[in-house]
């Protein structure tokens, strides 16, 4: 405040002396101040339109003047902020020109889409994936020019699916993996790349294992028939009935690992529709597989409990969801411990199946590696070797499938518990009558 009232201080001392002296020729001492006091003023009003003049041209700092007051404290002001902006803003351009070159050079294409889904930029792959084009149609609702349904429903709720397959706008043959991110004020960055490739060596081996295993059966059957009938031949010494049990434990693990094989196969062919399945008896499926492996030393462990509700899905997939859980649990826990089977439902309307045992526990370690293919704990003793090792990879397979999500919470010591939560659509009342019945194929 004082350097202002500092730098004014030549006009304020110009008034008085123009006072004094108009006052002292004519002797009208108030008419002089009057004077003196308008000539003041008119003088920061013209100083007042040249600044407003500046700021209404933007402000340039080409054209940056100065004012000996207090005026030209507020221009020095304005002038500082707007060279610290101007840098900033050229600091910003340069890094977002850099980002924009970076993104553009990405083989995968890239889309920003606002809250109503239109498109704000693209880069140059967005154009041969997805046939957007950087100049016509920016401001396009991207739901224009992709239509799949699919992808209409992907775009309302990403979170239901980790990613989606389509196929190309322009080429049925490409098929395009998409995923959704939302960040900011409700926008939207969309990722395409093309994984035609994967998808057919995908399919590939799905249709080698598939067909390896049904071919497998047929001789596995007659080996297994021929050793039967050995095994019951009299004269047979112990040595030899010893190699004929070990043969027969071995076929009876190599059917056990087709007949998972070839439902892993199943699980993978598709991805089932949210209103596609068959109307599954929650309680009558749990009992139906708690049956079958209630014998030997298992016999009395497996304890159910299931509301009295339908779930929509394919019957030998869920069934094998609670096979494979149950069995894993049952052999990894010792055979005077329980094994709890527990149907609930959320207030989401999800459905949860929960599978909890006793057992030693899953290292953190394991954990992460837990549902992969032939994966074998760290903890694993020799006799729990037997077993194809597919299992929880099945049921992590089948759950997708499903639209649902296995959870595995354990801890060293302390048992495990298995969750399945398959989402609200699959769920239905016993009145219910609108599910799809849909049949797979034989293998």
């Amino acid at each position: 405040m004082n350097k202002i009232w500092t730098s004014e201080a030549w006009a304020i001392g110009a008034t008085i002396i123009i006072t004094l002296f108009f006052g002292v020729l004519t002797g009208y001492w108030s008419g002089s101040l009057m004077v003196a006091l308008l000539g003041y003023i008119g003088w920061i009003y013209y100083r007042l339109l040249k600044l407003e003049s500046w700021l209404a041209q933007g402000a340039k700092l080409s054209q940056v003047y100065d004012d000996h007051g207090f005026i030209g404290h507020i221009i020095r002001h304005i002038y500082r902020q707007k060279k610290l902006s101007s840098q900033r803003k050229k600091r910003t351009k340069e890094i977002l020109g850099r980002l924009n070159r970076n993104i553009s050079a990405l083989p995968d294409a890239t889309v920003l889409l606002n809250k109503y889904h239109e498109i704000e930029w693209c880069n140059e792959p967005a154009h041969y994936l997805l046939s957007i084009h950087r100049r016509n149609d920016i401001g396009q609702r991207i739901t224009n020019l992709i239509r799949q349904p699919e992808f209409l429903e992907y775009l309302e709720d990403p979170d239901e699916r980790q990613y989606l397959e389509i196929e190309s706008p322009d080429d049925s043959s490409v098929t395009l993996q998409l995923k959704l991110v939302r960040f900011g004020n409700n926008q939207s960055l969309l990722t395409a790349r093309n994984v035609s490739d994967q998808k057919q060596l995908r399919e590939g081996l799905k249709n080698f294992v598939a067909n390896a295993s049904h071919e497998l059966k047929s001789p596995l059957t007659v080996i297994s028939g021929h050793l039967e009938l050995l095994e019951g031949e009299p004269n047979l010494s112990a040595d030899a009935l010893e190699s004929l049990q070990t043969a027969s434990r071995q076929t009876i693990r190599m059917h056990e690992l087709i007949e998972d094989l070839l439902l892993l196969s199943q699980v993978e062919s598709y991805h089932l529709q949210p209103n596609e399945g068959e109307r599954l008896q929650i309680s009558e499926l749990s009992q139906d597989v708690v049956s079958a492996l209630d014998t030997g030393d298992n016999k009395g462990r497996v304890s159910v409990t299931a509301p009295d509700i339908c779930l929509l899905g394919v019957k030998s997939e869920i069934e094998g969801i609670c096979t494979n859980l149950i069995e894993n649990a049952l052999k990894y826990t010792g055979t005077d411990k329980p094994v709890s089977v527990a149907w609930t439902e959320n207030s989401f309307g999800e459905v949860i199946l929960e599978v909890s045992d006793q057992g030693p526990g899953i290292s953190e370690q394991d954990l992460v590696h837990i549902t992969e293919r032939y994966f074998r704990g760290s903890h694993t003793s020799a006799d729990q070797i037997h077993g194809t090792g597919l299992g929880l990879s099945i049921v992590e397979q089948a759950a997708q499938k499903h639209g649902a999500v296995l959870n595995i919470d354990s801890r060293m010591g302390e048992g495990s518990r298995f969750s399945v939560v398959f989402p609200s659509y699959r769920r239905l009342d016993k009145v219910e009558s609108t599910a799809k019945i849909i049949r797979l194929a034989d293998y």
